[in-house]
């Protein structure tokens, strides 16, 4: 058991490392740099090479990329992610906002949809072929296969435009107080939440009609007890098991995948803090951003593997 979690531990820490060497190699081919942005067109053709090639070597611009692989490397362990191009300011102090945000945003989505999926697809497998799972199945497959900004987009137009309900877009300030902030954005949590509970039910209601069907649960209901006692203690806890590392992904993704409903109802998370950081050629900001989304997938699908290596003997055994 603690072979394995070293083993699993030791691993999703060298996927880190070389997810950061991924990405600071990613940002390497983007065109230009913050000093091309920044300068116009005009600007550039009138000014010498040499005071241009001064201008890149004051900013730090021309330094040889194994050096600034090196430096990206090392603040990354250190959580020290240095200050960005032209204004100097701390990358760290540009992303705690947003990130926290998106943190929130992802958050209030978790803990909405995850409770409701698991009552529907316990509700959808309990009532195999019959009405009750036909209207979850399809429901799940409409959800899940409408694209975020088409769902958003149609919930601006009933709930903002035919019936003003809510703010089509938020008008909250990124530094603003938590609730201040949910309250602005109840139409990008249930974006979010539609298409999490058609995902999330349909993977639980495949396990729990599985779990539902085999010897061992069939053998509980000759021994008499109750049905709602063999799905919640025993059909339930195996349909989880296989469905967590799934689940895990899904919430990764969820977190650093928000850039569509963010850019929709203007919401101020990283979504947007990494468009402008793409646009001005931040390139700090840019790898912080990736960087964090990366960390969020390998460090829970680490938690998914050490929570099947606790619930499931047989993986231990393995």
């Amino acid at each position: 058991m603690i072979g394995a979690i070293l083993r699993r531990t030791g691993l999703s820490l060298l996927t880190l490392v070389l997810l950061a060497i991924y990405i600071f190699l990613a940002t390497e081919v983007l065109p230009g740099d913050a000093l091309d942005v920044s300068l116009s067109a005009d600007e550039i053709s009138q000014m010498p090479p040499a005071q241009l090639a001064k201008m890149k070597h004051e900013l730090g611009l021309d330094r040889p990329a194994y050096e600034r692989l090196g430096e990206f490397l090392l603040g990354a362990a250190r959580l020290d992610f240095g200050r960005t191009v032209m204004t100097k300011a701390r990358v760290v102090d540009i992303v705690a906002y947003p990130l926290r945000n998106s943190l929130l945003l992802a958050g209030t989505v978790i803990v909405i949809a995850f409770p409701l999926s698991l009552m529907l697809g316990v509700a959808a497998a309990c009532r195999y072929r019959r009405p009750v799972d036909t209207l979850v199945s399809v429901g799940a497959i409409i959800g899940y296969s409408v694209p975020e900004f088409v769902t958003g987009t149609v919930l601006v137009m009933l709930f903002a435009v035919a019936w003003p309900l809510f703010p089509a877009t938020i008008t909250a300030s990124t530094s603003d107080p938590a609730l201040v902030l949910l309250a602005a954005a109840p139409l990008a949590v249930a974006t979010i939440v539609i298409g999490s509970i058609a995902y999330l039910t349909r993977i639980l209601r495949v396990g729990m009609v599985e779990a539902l069907s085999t010897d061992f649960v069939e053998r509980l209901r000759l021994t008499g007890i109750p049905e709602w006692r063999i799905v919640l203690l025993h059909a339930l806890p195996a349909a989880v098991i296989p469905s967590l590392t799934a689940m895990a992904l899904y919430a990764a993704a969820m977190v650093s995948g928000l850039v569509v409903v963010e850019l929709v109802f203007a919401y101020p998370g990283l979504g947007q803090e990494l468009v402008r950081a793409v646009t001005r050629r931040e390139v700090h900001v840019v790898q912080v951003i990736a960087l964090f989304s990366a960390s969020v997938v390998v460090v829970l699908n680490l938690a998914a593997d050490l929570m099947i290596l606790a619930l499931d003997p047989r993986t231990r055994r393995r």
